[in-house]
């Protein structure tokens, strides 16, 4: 599968977040305590990621991974929408700004400023 396919597929696990969100009445801007209530989630599914990484096979790391990318897209679509898309937009003009020229990859793997 290719870059581009998981891309597509990106967009349709925000289209199947944006259902789930409706099918249980999570629509529209969370208050603060809402979103606070989805830390607990994210959290849980990125213990549930490294547990996978550190003894599981491949195909439940990428589950896990996915599970953790659901819940994340879920926690952008409970935001302002106008306030996620600008949001999006300047992580996107961030990242491709990065180079080799600007940045390097520190020893815990993290792409750092220079």
């Amino acid at each position: 599968m290719s870059q581009d396919q998981i891309a597509l597929l990106v967009s349709e696990l925000t289209t199947c977040v944006a259902n789930f969100h409706k099918r249980f009445g999570f629509e529209g801007p969370a208050s603060r305590q809402d979103l606070l209530t989805r830390i607990p989630i994210q959290d849980e599914e990125v213990r549930e990621l490294r547990d996978a990484i550190l003894g599981e096979s491949p195909n439940r790391v990428a589950s896990e991974a996915a599970d953790v990318l659901f819940v994340a897209i879920g926690t952008m679509l409970r935001l302002d929408p106008e306030l996620s898309v600008s949001a999006i937009h300047e992580v996107i003009t961030k990242n491709d700004a990065k180079t080799w020229e600007t940045h390097y990859i520190d020893d815990a793997g993290k792409i750092s400023r220079r």
